[in-house]
């Protein structure tokens, strides 16, 4: 009997358990409450970069107080963000983006020190499926799963609890005043500490997650809501635009190739010092020109690339106008230079869209892809002659070569296996998972490549020497970080950017026989030089005269 009361019993139990389990799931909890864990969870868990960055410049020893007060202000900026954010239609909406955007923006951040500026988000949205891949590792899974589809299902799942519109007002009041209170107790205390912080140490306020990104997102919608109201029609440039004439009738047609690098920094260049001999075979050939100071116009391939072809300078470009305006290659093809532009990148953001493209990043095109989809940059020289249209008088051409180059971070998949000088080379695209001397072996790796490829395209020129009037040049867009500060790649603002990102080699082929002054390219290449030096030095090989460029300094002078 005693049994069957036991028994008995434990039905009952049982019996109660999936009410339990229902009571817990369908416990209704208070939206600023629910804001509040939020907030604690992304201050804890999105923003280790951010807090790496602090402790850098602000070590843990001498500046506890200071630091638990940079903590406070971060949770009140993101806690005075999500109120003004959340009501009741939009919390889980709101929450559930902000959870996942953290996730992602996070990993980056942590992984390569990414700043998602503005900048950062055009150069993301204009990355092909390939280079996409090439970021993607099982760390980034997890951590997206772990601390952003996880928590967010969480959310998704959580009731909220419906509070009366008086209620909910005076709440959102009270919230909103104890964030505002919460910021000005922790700025006032440290306000000589915060003056120097926010003036000083721009970079590393940019690290803060997902504040940075969120706030990029609205500056990039706000510059499309602006670029409505832009022209429709193309806005002319260089329309003064003439040949110079060939009084002596004898000059040869021109023959330039420009080589677009990519994601090359000025100093791991062997020409330009480096202790290594990055470019042996450069190094062996006559008449090459390594010019030492060279800046470029920005610090990733969507922002530099379309600077570089432009008629405005680094300080008055606008990547947002870009498109609406013709750039030299425009000019160059209306003044009947055959201009052609091969592409092994991702595209030419742009800059090509109105001349000859060719696409090289598929193996239809490219004879040199590897099994892995891998296309080598040497392949943009196959059927090199039928450019100058041969069988027909020989004609002012310029070829532009736009490189995979050192496309991070897998710099080891950038170059053939043969090429691998430098070992043990990181063999992942996690660089922050290797140490800082392979990674920086597998990036010199691939300049080594781009050594080959280089001297490939001068071994093509030097039989048209006679016929031609011919010179090669190479300019990187933008240069990359290799885990100095413990960040990596490049796209940081061009105002807080190491020199790594922005320093680019700018290496010129010019045979004694063309019309170029060697002793200018001697005395250049000990000055400064930037992007801005490309187009007007275009029109000046070419021998094309325009108001807009007629003061802009150039890489060299012509002997004619």
């Amino acid at each position: 009997m005693s049994k069957n009361v036991v028994t008995n019993k434990s039905v009952v139990e049982d019996s109660n358990a999936p009410k339990s389990i229902d009571k817990f799931y369908n416990r209704q909890v208070n939206p600023s409450y629910m804001i509040i864990a939020v907030v604690i969870f992304l201050v804890s868990t999105a923003n280790l970069g951010f807090f790496k960055q602090v402790i850098a410049v602000y070590p843990v020893a001498d500046n506890i107080g200071f630091l638990i007060s940079l903590t406070g202000l971060l949770f009140g900026l993101m806690w005075l963000l999500f109120q003004l954010l959340c009501y009741r239609p939009t919390i889980k909406i709101v929450l559930i983006a902000m959870v996942l955007i953290a996730a992602v923006c996070g990993y980056f951040t942590d992984a390569y020190g990414t700043v998602f500026d503005t900048n950062m988000l055009i150069n993301s949205l204009q990355t092909d499926q390939a280079e996409a891949m090439g970021l993607m590792a099982p760390s980034f899974i997890f951590r997206v799963l772990l601390l952003g589809i996880l928590p967010a299902f969480i959310v998704s799942k959580i009731r909220i609890k419906r509070l009366t519109w008086r209620s909910a007002t005076v709440q959102k009041a009270v919230t909103l005043i104890m964030s505002i209170a919460l910021l000005a107790a922790c700025l006032l205390p440290f306000g000589d500490q915060y003056a120097s912080f926010f003036r000083q140490h721009k970079i590393v306020r940019s690290y803060t997650n997902p504040i940075t990104p969120v706030y990029s997102v609205i500056k990039l919608g706000t510059d499309y809501y602006d670029k409505l109201s832009h022209p429709e029609t193309m806005i002319m440039h260089a329309i003064d635009a003439k040949r110079v004439a060939d009084v002596n009738g004898k000059a040869k047609p021109k023959l330039m190739v420009f080589v677009v690098g990519e994601t090359v920094r000025a100093d791991h260049v062997g020409l330009n010092g480096y202790e290594r001999n990055t470019m042996p075979l450069l190094a062996n050939q006559p008449d090459i020109y390594s010019f030492k100071d060279a800046t470029s116009c920005g610090t990733s391939t969507a922002y530099s690339v379309p600077c570089m072809f432009s008629y405005a300078n680094r300080e008055d470009y606008d990547v947002d106008t870009a498109e609406y305006n013709e750039n030299v290659l425009d000019t160059l093809n209306k003044q009947g230079v055959n201009v052609v532009w091969r592409d092994n990148n991702s595209s030419s953001k742009g800059v090509a869209d109105r001349v000859t493209f060719e696409d090289y990043k598929t193996s239809e095109t490219n004879p040199d892809c590897e099994g892995d989809g891998e296309c080598r940059d040497v392949g943009m020289l196959d059927g090199f002659e039928k450019l100058l249209k041969s069988g027909t008088a020989p004609q002012d051409t310029l070829i532009l070569l736009h490189q995979m180059g050192n496309h991070g971070p897998a710099y080891y998949q950038r170059y053939p296996k043969e090429f691998e000088e430098y070992k043990p080379v990181c063999m992942t695209n996690e660089l922050s998972k290797c140490d800082d001397q392979s990674v920086i072996n597998g990036y010199d790796n691939a300049i080594r490549y781009t050594d080959y490829f280089l001297d490939k395209t001068i071994k093509k020129l030097k039989p048209y020497e006679n016929d031609y009037d011919v010179v090669m040049i190479y300019i990187s867009d933008h240069g990359e970080s290799l885990g100095e500060n413990n960040i990596y790649l490049h796209g940081l603002p061009f105002s807080i950017a190491p020199d790594a990102q922005k320093k680019v080699p700018v290496i010129i082929w010019s045979p004694k026989n063309n019309s170029i002054d060697a002793n200018s390219l001697s005395t250049m290449i000990n000055q400064p030089v930037s992007h801005d030096f490309i187009t007007p030095t275009l029109l000046k090989f070419f021998g094309i005269t325009t108001q807009e460029a007629a003061a802009a300094p150039t890489f060299f002078k012509s002997t004619n």
